[in-house]
């Protein structure tokens, strides 16, 4: 009884969760089409439970506040320095990969390399058994100290 209590509140934050997110993305100018809009949502709110459990991520509501603009500035310098090394090729290139070492929380690692290739000098990452393999654009860029920061962010995000 217990389990079937825990997957209905699940259900119901997600679908909650879901819902509020679709409203503000199309401003709700799209009501007229509440059915398919009510079961797309309690599809994907189901689906989600089958994906991450109940109780799988412990997430911290004040780390996520603080990742937010972290992960949105982050997002913007990387992109910028995409833009200057494509239209302003006085921009230094010199490649390199570095080895991260990873938490062993498969979760935590897994939004880790996905940020990784968000921040400013970095092309793509690799995920081993131990380590994340990073190939950064310029070696003499900070990435490694950028990697401590993106981790210990999470490591705030989510708990556990």
């Amino acid at each position: 009884m217990k389990k079937s209590r825990i997957l209905i509140q699940s259900f119901l934050l997600r679908f909650v969760i879901f819902a509020a997110g679709w409203f503000v993305l199309v401003g709700g100018h799209q009501i007229s089409d509440i059915g398919f809009v009510v079961l797309f949502i309690a599809v994907t709110a189901v689906i989600s439970i089958y994906t991450v459990p109940p109780g799988q991520w412990v997430i911290s509501p004040l780390g996520v506040v603080r990742f937010f603009p972290y992960f949105l500035i982050t997002a913007l310098r990387g992109g910028w320095d995409v833009a200057r090394r494509v239209f302003f090729r006085t921009v230094p290139i010199d490649p390199d990969f570095i080895t991260i070492e990873h938490d062993p929380d498969q979760q935590k690692t897994l939004i880790l390399a996905w940020v990784i290739s968000l921040l400013p000098g970095t092309a793509s990452t690799v995920i081993t058994e131990e380590s994340i393999v990073v190939h950064v654009l310029d070696k003499k860029l900070p990435v490694t100290e950028e990697i401590q920061e993106l981790q210990n962010r999470i490591n705030e995000m989510i708990v556990g």
